[in-house]
């Protein structure tokens, strides 16, 4: 595979996006649990693409920063959302995830995030949409502003359960990979809609596969803008690591504690009532029947009040755009 890091970003200094996870038992093998290979899946020689059948992904560019395991994990709930969305008839798949909301929550020391802390958060917590956490600071993604989580919420923290996975996989994989580790890396991106992993210490979100000149090749969707994707092929000799997949949930989900929403009556708007007791007004109808569909809020239960006297609005930053 060419080096999927630009020049102008590893020239300088040793770049550590995807710093390789430290070993740890809990981690659920591919084929420990339930894993049951699947006839239907397309052969090498056919080959099969999640963008191909379900649309294609907007390409990111992290610029500056060490922000590669967010932006991987983003485009892969970003497919995932894409798959259900589709089998659900949905006219419009499109999703744009933020990669700052995963990687704010996981960078290590100077720059960089081990592949796992992406999934488990993508398990627990979810990932927010773009437009309320955005990843570029005036178009420039950097480090820096990577790492700020000065506007998350409880708006925030709702919409990024919507897209909550159920569990992860893990496969530790050899180099080079054995005939049943290119079966097992064939049936993840078909089964499970792809998979994260490392690759000299970049992350990558892989998407599809086929073969090329005769060979078995993998398609990682890159994150440095149109035209930086990249290729793994038998016999690169450099290792794929911390390949790890995602089993998705339904956006449909059931929150007994959901979020009351109030509708203040002289000027007809809504906020959504906060942990903190805080108002943040929902000004974006797209996230409300978002939020209601996720069973975070039931938008049909409102409670309308007269006068917002006694409650505290939040800081504008923390409402919907």
């Amino acid at each position: 595979m060419k080096n999927p890091i630009p020049l102008r970003y590893r020239i300088f200094k040793k770049y550590k996006g995807a710093i390789p996870n430290p070993k740890d038992h809990r981690d659920i093998i591919l084929g420990a649990d339930i894993y049951t290979p699947d006839p239907k899946c397309p052969s090498w020689e056919e080959g099969f693409s999640n963008e191909k059948k379900y649309g294609k992904l907007k390409r990111e560019h992290q610029g500056s920063s060490g922000s590669c395991v967010g932006q991987g994990w983003s485009k892969y709930l970003e497919m995932l959302n894409k798959i259900e969305l589709t089998k659900k008839q949905y006219e419009n798949t499109d999703t744009d995830l933020s990669a700052r909301d995963i990687y704010s929550q996981i960078y290590l020391g100077t720059t960089g995030a081990y592949i796992r802390d992406g999934a488990k958060l993508c398990v627990k917590k979810g990932i927010c949409s773009e437009s309320l956490m955005p990843s570029y600071d005036n178009g420039n993604p950097t480090e820096l502003f990577m790492r700020n989580r000065d506007d998350a919420s409880d708006i925030t923290i709702a919409d990024a359960l919507i897209y909550k996975s159920k569990e992860l996989k893990f496969a530790g994989l050899p180099t080079p990979l054995r005939e049943s580790d290119w079966e097992n890396v064939r049936q993840i991106i078909w089964q499970f809609g792809g998979f994260v992993s490392g690759y000299q210490r970049h992350c990558m979100y892989a998407s599809a596969y086929y073969l090329k000149n005769g060979k078995r090749t993998i398609k990682f969707i890159n994150s440095y803008g149109d035209g930086s994707d990249r290729e793994y092929s038998e016999g690169d000799g450099k290792a794929l690591y911390d390949i790890t997949a995602l089993v998705d949930q339904s956006n449909s989900l059931t929150n007994k504690n959901m979020k009351k929403i109030i509708l203040d009556k002289n000027t007809n708007k809504q906020y959504l009532l906060g942990d903190d007791n805080k108002l943040r007004w929902i000004f974006n109808e797209t996230i409300l029947n978002e939020l209601h569909n996720a069973g975070i809020i039931n938008k049909n239960e409102v409670q309308e009040v007269d006068t917002l006297d006694g409650y505290e609005i939040a800081n504008p930053m923390a409402s919907i755009a």
